[in-house]
C-alpha cells in the first residue's frame, strides 16, 4: 500500500478487505467440507454393523452454495431413513421390552461441531491461508 495517493486510500482499502473476505470465505468452504467428510467418516465408523446397508446409506450433500456460503446436510438415503432415530435412542418393542440403544450421532455431531469452530478459529487468525 505504499505510495497511495490520499483520494485513493478508500479504493485501496476496500480491495484488501475484499481481498481477505475472499480468503477467508474459501477457507471456512473448505472447513465445511474436510468436517462434513470427517463426520461421515465417523458416523459411518461407529455405526452398527449388521449387514453394511445402514453404513453404506449414510451420506452427506451440499443443500445451498453461493459465493459467500456452503451448507452441508447429513442424512441416511432411503429405505433406511427412519432407523437412525431408532438406532440412537432406546424404544420399547413388541414384546414389551427395550431396544439396545447404538449411539453413533449425538457424539459425532459434537465433535463436528467443535472441530468446525477451532478449525474456522484458526481459518480466521491465519488471515485465510
Amino acid at each position: 500500500m505504499a505510495g497511495i495517493q490520499i483520494g485513493q486510500l478508500a479504493d485501496a482499502i476496500s480491495k484488501e478487505l475484499t481481498l481477505y473476505s475472499e480468503a477467508i470465505t474459501e477457507g471456512i468452504k473448505q472447513v465445511v467440507d474436510d468436517v462434513s467428510e470427517d463426520l461421515l467418516q465417523n458416523t459411518r465408523a461407529d455405526a452398527p454393523e449388521e449387514s453394511g446397508k445402514y453404513k453404506r446409506a449414510i451420506s452427506i450433500k451440499t443443500v445451498y452454495e453461493s459465493p459467500t456460503e456452503r451448507r452441508k446436510r447429513w442424512f441416511v438415503k432411503a429405505p433406511r431413513h427412519t432407523l437412525p432415530h431408532l438406532l440412537e435412542k432406546p424404544h420399547k418393542t413388541r414384546n414389551g421390552g427395550t431396544s439396545r440403544a447404538f449411539p453413533h450421532i449425538k457424539e459425532n455431531e459434537e465433535k463436528a461441531v467443535k472441530d468446525f469452530e477451532s478449525k474456522v478459529e484458526g481459518v480466521i487468525k491465519s488471515g485465510g491461508r
